[in-house]
């Protein structure tokens, strides 16, 4: 009696365990997420797959962005493989600190703008002490991802490190997965807007990160035209003191009958791709 007790304590503990394996390995490596973290007043960006991830920005605080990332990253997992700083600004910068710090990272990829800053000379010595893989990128490099293609689309020549637009120069990515696309825009302004939209690169997304908090130095008309986007994602703290999102730019979006998801008033903005498909998950 004792053994087949034993022996059917054993099998549902298989059971359990394979089920689980099922949900947290199986079932994730065939769906995409992007999910815009509520970071507060800054931004953070998870691309994953599986056990594959790419990070852009890591928000203002390294205990918050690693409360999120634990959220959404498998348990097991310690390692990021991709990260994009899109410009060194403490409020995209300083929670990839601690993610340097509790993760392994292969590698980043940044412009060459550099801030007299604590939070961006440690972010310099964790990479060089653990001697991460750090590449520059200019309009036309690209990440592949699976099935999916993250390409660079500015700046587009190479930023010095003495740049002192650094909003300006942010690394601006178009992300792409079946019939669905995503611009991701950093902190531009309208005069990086306008040298974007000089370049002819295809613009028009589904998805758009409004460029830098909402802030009525960015989204023009003429960039909001090109992009066209169904739904605009807006990474904003609550009750910030810049007045993050201005009126101004909502009141462009709801002209033009874009659906407005905000981390202030949303939370996490996670999206869920597969099928060739992403769409808004309201869970």
């Amino acid at each position: 009696m004792k053994n087949k007790i034993h022996y059917i304590f054993i099998t549902a503990a298989l059971v359990l365990f394979l089920y689980f394996f099922f949900q947290i390995y199986v079932d994730t490596a065939e769906r995409l997420q992007v999910v815009f973290l509520d970071v507060g007043q800054g931004d953070s960006i998870l691309i994953q797959k599986g056990t594959h991830q790419i990070l852009i920005d890591g928000g203002p605080s390294g205990k918050t962005e690693l409360s999120k990332l634990g959220e959404y990253l498998p348990y097991f997992d310690r390692e990021i493989e991709v990260i994009i700083l899109t410009h060194p600004d403490r409020d995209h910068l300083a929670g990839l600190v601690e993610v340097a710090r509790n993760y392994k990272i292969g590698k980043v990829l940044s412009t060459g703008a550099e801030k007299d800053s604590a939070a961006f000379e440690e972010w310099k010595e964790l990479l060089d002490y653990n001697r991460i893989e750090t590449l520059e990128v200019i309009r036309g490099d690209e990440v592949n991802f699976g099935d999916s293609r993250l390409k660079i689309i500015f700046p587009e020549n190479p930023v010095g490190s003495g740049s002192g637009d650094a909003n300006n120069e942010s690394v601006v990515a178009r992300f792409d997965f079946g019939e669905s696309s995503f611009l991701f825009t950093g902190d531009i302004e309208s005069p990086a807007e306008q040298r974007i939209l000089a370049s002819g690169e295809n613009i028009d997304v589904d998805f758009l990160k409004i460029a830098h908090h909402g802030s009525r130095f960015s989204s023009s008309d003429a960039f909001l035209d090109a992009a066209s986007p169904e739904e605009a994602i807006i990474s904003v703290g609550a009750k910030n003191s810049y007045g993050h999102p201005t009126d101004a730019v909502l009141n462009a979006l709801e002209t033009r009958g874009v659906n407005i998801l905000r981390t202030d008033k949303n939370g996490d903005i996670e999206y869920i791709c597969e099928k060739k498909v992403c769409r808004h998950s309201s869970n």
